[in-house]
């Protein structure tokens, strides 16, 4: 690992560096002094300590330098101007995970616009939502995309008409930090996603966080396997790799071959992904021998104790990190470190250092450590709320304190343990289940590869646990709630077992549990 010259140490992004307390959201908040005001910023940096170093490889293997990859954004942002847009408003973009899809987000920031990035395995009528909601002056898309979103321009016409120009940033050109410069739908599974603002002050703190953890240098790669409309690509990769000097290359595959084949043909070394990816690169036997990857992380769902394992077994050199964090904290909230992993499996470690955590109790009181109840992070990272939506935002946003919807306990040390979604916790009789739980359990059944576990209504005990099994091996429902309940309780063992040959996954790859509970809703299915 190639580390910073120590000349370009102007920032807090190291390990041990300090922090101050500032003002964000109204409250106090853990802050890095040191630090780039916007991801304008971040970029103008990179463009003066690093101007001919890689930023960009694009899908098609074009790569991109840091001064030309600034100079399309300030191209990009020209064009968009010349459009007679006011400053703040929303431009939806279709694309897959390409360099236009990179410029179109920093040209939206830089001519103080909020890019709409539409997620393109979501169906067109899913998009026709947000479009109305997001109230959207301009839609852009890559030729595929086209025919899906009426009224679309071609986006890389769009992003290069105007005459080329070099980055001219300027501090009297700066956005305020609270500005948004894009907003990312929440995944949406209990009603309408909510348009979580995505916003300057935030974006440079979580950037800033995961640099704090990786230490990534200028000779450093790494695989933007999410697109640049999902709120990790941008904060776990690009601005990363930004404050560095090292390289982003873009990915646009669903193949978990193809993207084995790419971390070694890059010589990829931090690579980052939700835990069912992992399972199948695993799956592929070219997933070992990668000398030049040195950190992995899962996130947007739990990293099963045995999954870890299996990675650990597969590339015994690699770091390996559990993110946990939301949309509304611009990525992470917490990253379990290797040594975390080690010491304390099912933790996803601390809060990192510009964020705080509080477990509150169904009264609002904070609970002490070691009892359950909802998880509330304060800090930095958080957001300024959903986008036209305040109501939505003050319920979610209080005092600074953010309120995450899920169940967890601290221990003594402050690392977090995440249990369930508040709304996955099954009821039954009075006694709480936290269904990844379950499913962790289940998980170590030498015959299941994979699980997904759900409440349902039950006239006697309100509700009744349902499971459905992957199985890589000969296994009948008696045998799964046999091992729940000699593993767990006799109350958890799922009342019906179904044994299926994939979970269904949403748009991000994290289990749909919303279209297990429809499945079960259909007689027959």
């Amino acid at each position: 690992m190639s580390q910073h010259d120590a000349s370009a140490h102007d920032l807090d992004d190291r390990p041990g560096d300090p922090v101050v307390v500032q003002t964000w959201l109204g409250a106090p908040a853990l802050s890095y002094a040191r630090r780039p005001s916007t991801v304008l910023d971040v970029l103008d940096r990179a463009v003066r300590l690093f101007p001919d170093r890689t930023a960009f490889v694009d899908v098609d293997g074009t790569a991109v330098s840091y001064e030309g990859f600034a100079a399309r954004a300030e191209t990009a942002a020209a064009s968009l101007r010349s459009r007679g847009l006011e400053p703040g408003s929303s431009v939806a973009v279709a694309s897959g995970n390409t360099l236009d899809l990179a410029t179109a987000v920093f040209a939206c920031a830089r001519a103080q616009l909020v890019m709409v990035g539409l997620n393109t395995r979501l169906a067109p009528p899913q998009w026709a939502w947000m479009l109305e909601h997001s109230r959207v002056r301009l839609s852009l898309a890559s030729p595929q995309h086209l025919a899906d979103l009426p009224g679309a321009e071609p986006l890389g016409t769009v992003l290069r008409e105007a005459t080329p120009r070099s980055w001219a940033f300027a501090a009297a050109e700066r956005p305020p930090e609270d500005a948004a410069y894009a907003v990312v739908y929440t995944s949406g599974t209990t009603g309408r996603p909510k348009a979580s603002r995505v916003v300057h002050r935030a974006s440079v703190h979580s950037g800033m966080s995961y640099q704090r953890v990786l230490q990534l240098g200028p000779d450093d790669v790494t695989a933007v396997l999410f697109p640049m409309y999902y709120i990790s690509a941008m904060h776990a990769h690009v601005l990363p790799a930004m404050l560095s000097g090292a390289t982003c290359v873009l990915v646009d595959t669903t193949s978990p071959r193809a993207y084995v084949a790419l971390l070694a043909e890059h010589r990829v070394s931090w690579a980052y992904a939700v835990p069912s990816w992992w399972r199948l690169c695993l799956r592929d036997s070219g997933f070992q021998d990668l000398p030049a990857l040195a950190r992995l992380a899962a996130g947007g769902a739990p990293f099963p104790v045995d999954l870890v394992a299996a990675l650990r077994q597969r590339l015994p050199g690699v770091r390996l990190h559990d993110v946990y964090g939301l949309s509304e904290t611009h990525s992470p909230g917490c990253i379990a470190t290797d040594d975390d992993l080690r010491s304390h499996p099912g933790s996803v470690g601390r809060p990192l250092d510009c964020m705080q955590a509080q477990v509150r109790g169904d009264d609002g009181v904070v609970l002490p450590a070691g009892e359950a109840g909802e998880l509330w992070l304060r800090g930095s990272l958080v957001t300024t709320g959903y986008a036209f939506d305040d109501q939505a935002s003050a319920a979610a946003i209080v005092d600074g304190w953010f309120d995450t919807g899920d169940i967890a306990r601290l221990d003594a040390d402050g690392r977090v343990t995440v249990l369930d979604r508040s709304k996955d916790m099954i009821n039954r009789g009075g006694t709480k289940i936290f269904s990844a739980e379950v499913e962790e359990l289940l998980r170590r059944h030498p015959a299941v590869e994979d699980a997904a576990v759900v409440g349902v209504p039950d006239a006697l005990a309100g509700e009744t646990v349902v499971a459905f099994v992957v199985a890589r091996a000969p296994l009948t429902a008696a045998q799964v709630r046999a091992w729940v309940r000699d593993g767990m309780a006799d109350h958890a063992a799922p009342k019906v077992v179904e044994l299926v040959d994939e979970l269904p996954r949403n748009a991000v790859g994290k289990t749909d549990k919303q279209a297990l509970r429809e499945r079960l809703a259909v007689p027959g299915s």
